[in-house]
């Protein structure tokens, strides 16, 4: 897989919208910078992440009646406090200034920002998103096709977020395998109903890079792999299929072979909170781990038997970057014992965003505020 910044693909597509905004299209933006951001308009141009309307979800294929449910918790109705957020923080609040920058979007201005490791080879810790709503089996799908006669749920094939549940059960006993479908059957296993951040063993990892222009999207028509699909301009939704991810092994008897394929990535990214090396790219998990059994990973019975999330409704943030991450906004990460955060990667780059609107310089430290 090519290594390819998505806001270098995108930013003649930025740059083309700029240049063609109305006077209509800056008052939204002034008023994108009113949630909770500043009010100049050329460092404040990316509005905050929003919900989508009813309409939008219907015209591309998404069952509304089912999306609110509890079971799938969709920010605007359930979860307004609690996980994420901490203590009286909320994890959304209403803002007319939703609909005022996108007509597409709901009144609901999302504040938890949750971070992970883009997946273009390089594991940086630079992609934050906002986990709207999960989908629990396909009965969420209407089968309509969109305004391109295409399925969501086939485009949402192509686009995995990897979650890593927690294996450490009961007992502090290491889990090899996963409860339900995607597991092997043996006890114990580790549960799989939640992908909550309290119940991960490190962050999240997002296939944003995946585009049909350098090939990362894995298509290969002349092989019956027809599937032309770029994450952010064909998965208009900001839907993903969930890929949860394990370790074969354990980690504290795992054997000649995994013995030192762990060692070596527990030295290069640190330790999750199981006890296992935080994997952050591809490479980690396919060619080093489940290459050489060490590792696993899979999908949730589309039919819901494993009662979990096999989707999420939750948009990456293109470009975090001039006023995305809010003023309100909060940082939703996997945390150690004592609250800090396992990453601090995450922490220093949502700061600056946040502060600055700039993600930090090669020093480490944030730009000089505006």
């Amino acid at each position: 897989m090519r290594t390819m910044q998505k806001y270098t693909l995108f930013s003649l597509l930025a740059s083309g919208l700029l240049l063609a905004a109305s006077s209509g299209a800056v008052a939204q933006a002034t008023s994108a910078g009113g949630s909770g951001g500043g009010s100049n308009l050329a460092e404040n141009f990316n509005p905050p992440p929003c919900d989508f309307t009813d309409a939008f979800y219907t015209a591309n294929g998404i069952n509304v009646t089912q999306l609110d449910t509890p079971g799938a918790a969709r920010f605007g109705f359930f979860r307004q406090h609690g996980p994420p957020a901490p203590g009286m923080q909320a994890n959304w609040v209403n803002d007319p200034s939703c609909s005022q920058n996108d007509p597409t979007r709901k009144n609901v201005r999302i504040l938890a920002t949750t971070g992970g490791y883009i997946d273009d080879g390089t594991g940086a810790p630079t992609d934050f998103i906002s986990i709207i709503a999960f989908l629990l089996n396909q009965n969420f799908f209407t089968g309509v096709a969109n305004a391109r006669n295409i399925q969501m749920v086939d485009i949402v094939s192509n686009f995995e977020a990897y979650a890593a549940p927690r294996q450490r059960v009961a007992g502090g006993i290491f889990a090899k395998t996963p409860c339900g479908t995607m597991g092997t059957g043996a006890k114990p296993c580790f549960p799989v109903t939640s992908v909550a951040t309290p119940t991960l063993r490190q962050d999240w990892r997002f296939a944003t890079n995946r585009n049909a222009i350098d090939g990362s999207d894995n298509n290969d028509p002349q092989n019956g792999v027809n599937s032309p699909f770029g994450y952010f301009c064909d998965d208009l939704l900001g839907m993903w299929i969930i890929t949860y991810f394990w370790y074969t092994v354990d980690p504290d008897h795992p054997g000649p072979v995994c013995g030192p394929i762990l060692h070596n990535l527990a030295i290069k990214n640190g330790l999750n909170l199981d006890g296992t090396p935080i994997i952050k790219t591809a490479d980690e998990l396919n060619n080093q781990l489940e290459a050489n059994g060490c590792g696993a990973e899979g999908q949730e019975d589309t039919g819901g038997a494993d009662g979990g999330a096999v989707w999420l409704i939750c948009p990456a943030i293109m470009d975090p970057r001039n006023g995305a991450i809010a003023k309100d906004a909060f940082l939703d990460q996997v945390r150690n014992p004592n609250f800090t955060p396992l990453d601090p990667a995450f922490t220093r780059n949502f700061n600056c965003l946040q502060q600055t609107g700039q993600f930090p310089q090669p020093n480490g430290t944030c730009p000089a505020s505006p």
